[in-house]
């Protein structure tokens, strides 16, 4: 019996304790509904030109315009509308090759495909127009077979007047001086017109204000001071050859291409050699890549180039060189691994297209873009190439295989030889078009 009576306590407790105040309820979450989480499937086109709209495709991307944005290569895109399963965007200008990141209630999503920007470039005259010696204003100027050209902070260039064996000064009125050498060719140090060159190719601007000329026919590395004298750094037009060693010993084979990296490093195509050269700050030149020419990729010293003509470097420490008779583009990675980016090795020809199909004839000059776009005069094709950094190629500029000269937009613009290229700080690209003896102006976008 007390048994039984204890038993039954135990259950009117329990239902008493049952009978209690309830747990306070969780409150509603997003309105009672679940949240729920956006995906992202895909999007089309895949490609366009400025204004593009592109459609973004997944789920519960919600409807609010707010919560959404896009980006492509950190360039913001404008949202134009939103549903649950699809938002409508316009590419913004100039975005390059990148994966679309779209941001929905504070959550980021990537594409697994990239979105490739058309770029168009509109080509206008900007100086000279016949061959021959003379400074003045833009009209009145004359070359005679501009080469490289390199660009300052303020937007003043100056180029090799190979033909002239001269450096000429162009300002951004189109405005052409002289800053050293005369119209015939020799080796000699001095200011002016007494200083002598035979046949300066290479350009580039230092920091300090000098200009580094490759002295092609000299085998040479000559300097311009900022009080305009021309002085030699290092080789000798009687001594071709390959040497390393201090900048008194070393010796060099038609250097073509010079570029600075951001150490202040100048790094040197060394083009039949077919050689990277680098003469660093302390005066030392050593041999970066390639051996004898040819073809071949591979490690740095293994690596085959057959008349490099330029370089230059992107914002992550890659090096592109323009190789020249190997007709394609070539990269050199950060851990010294030479590969083919673009154009079929030892073939020239006209194609755009994928990396590997298309095609260059004589490539003589790389400019590079803050998104890693590279921009390539292609000598014998007589246009103007952009590779992305996946090697794609399209023609910018220039109808391919067609020499000439007009002014116009795409393929309607017509070049003779375009050879050097230089970036502004707003990333026009102006060209040394260097048969019709003209410096032309790309507006791209």
């Amino acid at each position: 019996m007390k048994a039984f009576i204890f038993i039954a306590l135990i259950a009117l407790s329990a239902l008493w304790l049952s009978c209690g105040d309830p747990e306070s309820p969780k409150p509603p979450v997003n309105g009672g509904d679940p949240v729920l989480v956006a995906e992202f499937t895909g999007f089309s086109p895949g490609s366009g030109k400025k204004g593009t709209v592109v459609k973004l495709q997944g789920k519960h991307f919600g409807t609010d315009v707010s919560k959404v944005s896009l980006q492509i290569n950190g360039l913001k895109a404008t949202i134009n509308a939103v549903t649950d399963t699809e938002i409508t965007a316009v590419v913004p200008a100039k975005c390059g090759l990148g994966k679309l990141v779209l941001t929905v209630n504070g959550k980021e999503l990537t594409s697994q495909a990239s979105f490739r920007y058309l770029y168009s470039a509109t080509t206008t005259y900007f100086a000279g127009g016949s061959i021959g010696y003379e400074d003045g204003p833009a009209q009145k100027a004359k070359f005679r077979t501009l080469y490289n050209i390199a660009t300052d902070s303020k937007g003043i260039m100056f180029a090799a007047d190979l033909g002239n064996c001269m450096v000429r000064r162009i300002d951004t009125d189109g405005a052409t001086s002289t800053i050293v050498g005369t119209p015939h060719s020799g080796f000699k140090d001095g200011k002016g017109d007494q200083a002598l060159m035979k046949f300066p190719i290479g350009i580039e601007l230092a920091a300090d204000g000098s200009i580094y000329i490759a002295d092609h026919e000299n085998n040479a590395i000559r300097k311009v001071l900022p009080d305009g004298a021309l002085i030699t750094v290092t080789g000798h037009p009687d001594r071709p050859g390959l040497v390393d060693g201090d900048i008194a010993s070393a010796q060099f084979k038609k250097p073509y291409g010079v570029k600075f990296d951001q150490s202040g490093v100048l790094w040197i195509c060394d083009t039949e050699n077919g050689v990277i050269r680098k003469l660093s700050k302390e005066g030392q030149v050593t041999t970066f890549a390639g051996s004898t020419p040819g073809y071949a990729d591979g490690k740095l010293r293994d690596a085959k180039f057959y008349m490099p003509a330029y370089l230059n470097f992107d914002n992550i420490g890659n090096v592109y060189v323009a190789d020249k008779h190997n007709h394609c583009i070539r990269k050199i990675t950060p851990e010294g691994m030479i590969t083919t980016l673009a154009g079929v090795p030892t073939k020239n020809g006209y194609q755009d297209g994928e990396a590997a199909q298309a095609m260059f004839n004589q490539p003589s000059n790389i400019q590079v873009d803050k998104l890693g776009n590279l921009y390539v005069t292609d000598l014998w094709n007589h246009c103007i190439r952009l590779v992305y950094p996946d090697g794609y190629v399209i023609t910018l500029a220039g109808k391919g295989g067609t020499s000439g000269y007009k002014e116009g937009t795409g393929e309607n613009a017509l070049f003779y030889h375009p050879q050097g290229s230089t970036l502004d700080k707003d990333e026009n690209l102006f060209v040394t078009d260097s048969a019709n003896q003209r410096v032309r102006k790309l507006t791209i976008e």
